[in-house]
């Protein structure tokens, strides 16, 4: 399993230039395989692809990647173009991870339609490959949609998705799997079936992923207090207590609780709820070397 770390892109009204670049550099010099945003429209998020695309521009080997980017409330000529950017940028380190999203507030900050994103969804996916690919045809005198991607043929796609029709339709269209934060036993339970709906389109070799949050603190409760300040502030309300959702404590311990994870996922994305460098620089004190990437992920 490949250690990855969420960026401070959804605590917004704590984050600024120099957390986020120093985030960055701090991640990728420890040695994490990823930096990994998420996203909610309705928010003050900072974009997931335009904050990558800062961050591109101050590491060199790490990967980036949106775990993930809501695609049907968005264009997805604009999505393709926007990620072909961070491709190039990056030099080659994007996956792009995408989802249809639950939440119709998310839409409408959009204005657009909530129904039919499933069947939107697939569509996209197939347009914005089609875009990567036809832009390779741009020459010195003849220009197209585009910029080309870096990545031969495109930047991987991950999806993420709960139902089984949607599982279904990631694996038609996806090159890997997006859990979210569901924690290690459901990930554990559901990710055969999702590696065997994946090798029923002939994709045998997916990299399975997922979200975990985390709190980092010597004072355990007092970090799950401030952890579950921005995660609630973030949703809006919780489907279960802040404890079952965010590991929390000393990062001894979170590293216990990662370990469990190893069995269910090819990549672990830790999304730390605290923003703070700390948070970074204890896990990778104490957690990742065990899991150290000596190359850029999934290269």
């Amino acid at each position: 399993m490949r250690l990855g770390i969420g960026l401070p892109n959804t605590m917004a009204h704590e984050t600024d230039r120099a957390l986020m670049l120093e985030w960055a550099r701090t991640a990728e010099d420890a040695g994490f395989a990823y930096l990994s945003t998420i996203d909610k429209p309705n928010y003050d998020a900072w974009d997931p692809l335009v904050t990558l695309a800062g961050v591109a521009g101050v590491t060199e080997r790490i990967g980036l990647a949106t775990t993930i980017l809501q695609l049907p409330p968005r264009n997805e000529v604009l999505v393709a173009k926007q990620a072909a950017v961070v491709d190039q940028l990056s030099g080659g380190r994007l996956t792009l991870g995408v989802a249809q999203g639950g939440r119709e507030d998310d839409y409408k900050v959009f204005d657009a339609p909530f129904h039919g994103r499933s069947e939107r969804f697939e569509a996209q996916v197939g347009r914005m490959r089609a875009i990567w690919r036809d832009a390779r045809a741009s020459d010195r005198d003849h220009g197209v949609v585009g910029p080309a991607p870096v990545q031969e043929p495109a930047p991987p796609i991950w999806v993420g998705a709960m139902t089984p029709g949607a599982v279904a339709r990631a694996a038609r269209v996806a090159d890997g799997f997006v859990f979210g934060t569901a924690g290690s036993a459901a990930m554990k339970d559901a990710a055969p079936r999702i590696r065997e709906a994946f090798a029923k389109e002939g994709k045998h070799d997916i990299t399975v992923a997922g979200l975990a949050y985390v709190a980092v603190g010597d004072d355990p409760q007092g970090a799950l207090d401030e952890g579950a300040h921005h995660v609630l502030r973030y949703y809006g309300q919780l489907w279960t207590e802040p404890g079952n959702l965010i590991h929390h404590g000393p990062a001894t311990k979170i590293a216990e609780e990662v370990a469990a994870y190893a069995d269910a996922v090819d990549v672990l994305m830790l999304f730390p709820q605290i923003p703070s460098l700390d948070q970074v620089e204890q896990l990778a004190e104490h957690v990742l070397p065990a899991y150290r990437a000596e190359t850029v992920a999934g290269r």
